[in-house]
């Protein structure tokens, strides 16, 4: 074991005398000798690290595994199993605590996870203070889904009771199987491109074997719930319980639409017009443009006073400025991939949130010319593809690009940008 100290003592000098304050370092002690899976995934680590570190330069557009694709294979099913092992044992409902970082969907961008990397655990997650939460949505759209899913196994094996993910829509079949939707994006695809027919297939299939197992929400300090898309129906009703989500099955294969899970991984929040309009229901629910469910400010405030929280964590829809606030600031929608969802010529940046003992911190990558700003206009749509208190979040913009431009009376803020490429707002 590497052991770590669970607090920092303080030693305060006031006129009334001293006090001494214990104060978590958010470290946990490390097992590193007898891992089930270790040495797998750090050989799955040697592998992608290099690409990691190449994906570090703006330039950058996709670099190939540099091994044998017969080991690269055998090494990703390895993992992937162990992986699976490893979150079949977890809650459907994981209980994080704080301080934790949140990050929302990826999309098989390593340009912008390897910021996160060198910024947030430049020494790893298990010497970092804090744990690592993950919406969801870590394949497709992408160039790197399987750089991507080889390096978010590999750091759920090695670090176990600190590296959270939860699943998002992209963590099915139907969706990161749909190369006729996603083309070259797709994971299918890239897997088939990398390993041929026969092999591709099977590690496609044995990476989602392990997304069948992957946690369907999470709580931060039983005051934030964290979900890929949003709330559904089924909770905001008379004498629902949280249960319903711990007891779903695992491993789950197949979420359809209407069921509970379908709402978690592919709701999104309604539009100001169908707030203002007869189109919801006496809950605050309706139909979203993707043709899923939506879910109001009504909708999130009877969720969180029937369920104890005080806000809602998402991913599933792209933010221009990587973090977007709305309903009444209780909904936070995060976003850490930069590209592959706007125009080439739109100014975009990815983000994470930093929930501690302080409160909520957005953290926005900046770049020299890059401005964060605040505005207010409704966030994108986009189509589904067929078959204890907190401090308030400061509003940040989620737009999309022409809204961004062009809502009326919008308030622009420019955020200073720190010497290491954060904006911190």
């Amino acid at each position: 074991y590497v052991l770590f100290s669970s607090n920092i003592t303080t030693v305060h000098s006031t006129a009334s005398g001293m006090t001494i304050e214990h104060v978590s370092t958010g470290l946990k002690n490390v097992a590193v000798l007898d891992q089930p899976g270790r040495k797998d995934a750090l050989r799955l680590l040697a592998m992608t690290e290099p690409m990691l570190d190449a994906a570090a330069e703006a330039s950058y557009e996709q670099m190939p595994f540099n091994v044998d694709v017969h080991v690269l294979k055998r090494t990703i099913i390895a993992v992937a199993q162990q992986a699976s092992r490893i979150c079949s044992r977890e809650p459907r409902l994981l209980e994080v605590p704080s301080p934790v970082y949140v990050l929302g969907d990826i999309h098989a961008n390593l340009y912008d996870l390897e910021f996160f990397r060198k910024t947030i655990w430049p020494a790893g997650p298990e010497v970092t203070a804090g744990d690592f939460l993950f919406l969801g949505d870590f394949v497709d759209r992408g160039k790197d889904s399987i750089a991507v899913v080889a390096y978010i196994m590999s750091m759920k094996i090695l670090n176990p009771d600190k590296w959270w993910m939860i699943r998002g829509n992209h963590e099915t079949r139907e969706v990161n199987g749909n190369v006729e939707h996603y083309g070259d994006g797709s994971f299918l695809a890239q897997s088939i491109s990398v390993f041929g027919e026969s092999d591709g297939y099977a590690v496609w299939e044995s990476v989602n074997q392990f997304f069948d197992t992957l946690p369907l929400a999470a709580a931060i300090d039983d005051t934030i719930f964290c979900v890929h898309g949003g709330i559904p129906r089924a909770l905001c009703r008379p004498g629902s319980s949280l249960d319903l989500i711990r007891q779903m099955p695992c491993p789950l294969r197949c979420v359809q639409a209407g069921e509970t899970v379908y709402d978690m991984l592919w709701s999104d929040p309604s539009s100001p017009e169908q707030e203002m309009g007869n189109q919801l229901d006496a809950s605050g629910f309706g139909q979203s443009a993707r043709g899923c469910t939506c879910f109001s400010e009504r909708s999130i405030a009877l969720f969180l006073e029937m369920h104890g929280f005080k806000h809602v964590f998402r991913g599933h829809e792209a933010q221009q400025s990587g973090i977007g606030v709305s309903k009444n600031s209780q909904l936070t929608t995060i976003f850490s991939t930069s590209k592959d969802h706007f125009a080439p010529e739109v100014k975009t940046t990815c983000g994470c949130v930093l929930v501690s003992r302080e409160g909520i911190l957005p953290i926005i990558r900046g770049e020299p010319a890059l401005r964060a700003f605040r505005a207010y206009s409704p966030p994108p749509a986009a189509p589904a593809p067929a078959p204890a208190q907190r401090p308030a979040l400061k509003q940040l913009d989620g737009n999309s690009p022409q809204a961004a431009r062009t809502a009326p009376g919008g308030k622009v803020e420019e955020a200073d940008a720190k010497p290491d490429g954060l904006f911190v707002c």
